[in-house]
């Protein structure tokens, strides 16, 4: 749907994040969407920290803080504008906050364009084929490299291509994967296509069929992909049941399942592609489908996304950051931790040990390097958004805990 001068606000904070959606399925994408019906009671007036655990490593809680008034102030900077009957559907942001990939729906069909100083500079990177059916997927960006995704058609079990484009030398996207077909000419099943860039490389998961018609699904391999973008070669890290794979500062991370019916744990492999063992803390985070990580920071949800947990180095344990109903979305940045869940898009000051809400009702983020982009449905319904700047704001204080 066109909207007339959509204002779209990019939240920019001074942390480094890389996470991922641990799922064999589509992601829970999160959405701005208006819903009144939403019940706050997912967020309890929470415990403050007592004596013995303060802000400190051995806290085990967090406490709900006021979004702070600087906090306030810049939601409000780093507008972007809509030309008059377009759409701008933010997909991917730089590290730095100061350009964003964005879906662009106005007349035809929809386009991938990279918009810098606030959308008055923009650059068309690829144009869909078809202005209702199919579209582009998820994407990111380390900086120079976008890697984005192009769906052939509506279905989840739709045909895609991987692109990269460098932002330095400009030109047409280059395809640099396709999915997997069987004899019968439809996609190998495996998990959703979520592909992460960091410092000119990439990494996704994808399944591979074995030729055969009718295989199943517990025989269907997936890879775990590790591909330079300069130089185009493309290695196999590992070959399993993973769910999709992610960065976590200059390690490759990717959640698998060892053996069928057991649950998944978290393995990893440096920038060569050699095995590296993650920190004996995160055993924790076996069976979550949700984990998120910069390298330092590390967050994930329980089994069932009822709890959110964080780690970072120098921790004696997880500490549980808040306590609610289907959390997921998770994503790193550093000092910050973002989620979605049924009511609205929060974020975390691991600092402090205090989280606050975002957006008014729902919305999403997506983030990448010192950049968090939120998004949340405007008062006439559409999608709008803002920007809060890291270097500037000061940590959430559980000084302003408050009841929902």
């Amino acid at each position: 749907m066109a909207t007339s001068g959509r204002r779209l606000l990019i939240a920019v904070l001074g942390v480094a994040l890389a996470s991922t959606l641990g799922c064999s399925s589509a992601p829970h994408l999160p959405t701005a969407t208006a819903d009144s019906s939403a019940s706050p009671s997912l967020h309890p007036r929470p415990t403050r920290p007592g004596p013995g655990t303060g802000t400190g490593p051995d806290a085990t809680t967090f406490c709900r803080a006021a979004l702070p008034a600087d906090w306030q102030r810049a939601q409000t900077s780093g507008a972007l504008t809509a030309a008059s009957g377009e759409t701008l559907d933010p997909i991917a942001v730089a590290p730095d906050g100061k350009s964003v990939f964005a879906v662009s729906r106005a007349a035809g069909a929809p386009a991938l364009v990279w918009l810098r100083e606030h959308g008055t500079r923009r650059t068309t990177v690829h144009t869909a084929a078809h202005p209702e059916r199919g579209g582009f997927g998820l994407a990111d960006f380390d900086g120079r490299w976008l890697v984005f995704s192009v769906l052939h058609s509506n279905d989840i079990a739709s045909k895609w291509d991987l692109y990269a484009w460098d932002s330095v030398s400009g030109g047409a996207p280059r395809r640099i994967a396709q999915s997997a077909l069987g004899p019968d000419g439809a996609v190998v099943p495996g998990p959703f296509l979520y592909p992460w860039v960091h410092r000119g490389r990439a990494t996704w998961v994808q399944a591979v069929g074995d030729g055969t018609r009718n295989q199943k699904l517990s025989d269907i391999q997936r890879q775990v992909h590790l591909y330079d973008l300069a130089t185009g070669s493309d290695r196999i890290v590992r070959s399993g049941h993973m769910a999709p794979s992610f960065f976590a500062g200059e390690t490759v991370v990717w959640p698998e399942a060892f053996a069928m019916d057991t649950p998944v744990k978290l393995a990893a492999a440096d920038a060569a592609g050699n095995p590296v063992q993650l920190p004996a803390a995160l055993s924790a985070a076996e069976g979550s489908p949700s984990p998120a990580s910069d390298g330092t920071t590390w967050a994930w949800t329980g089994a069932d996304r009822r709890t959110l947990y964080a780690w970072r180095a120098g921790w004696a344990a997880p500490a549980v950051v808040v306590r609610g109903e289907s959390i997921d979305w998770v994503r790193v940045a550093s000092d910050v931790i973002t989620w979605t869940d049924p009511v609205a898009t929060w974020g975390a000051d691991v600092r402090t040990r205090a989280y606050t809400q975002l957006t008014a009702q729902h919305g999403g983020s997506i983030s990448h390097g010192r950049a968090v982009a939120v998004s949340q449905p405007a008062a006439d319904g559409r999608p709008a958004g803002y920007v809060l700047s890291g270097a500037d704001l000061a940590p959430l204080s559980c000084d302003d805990a408050r009841t929902p």
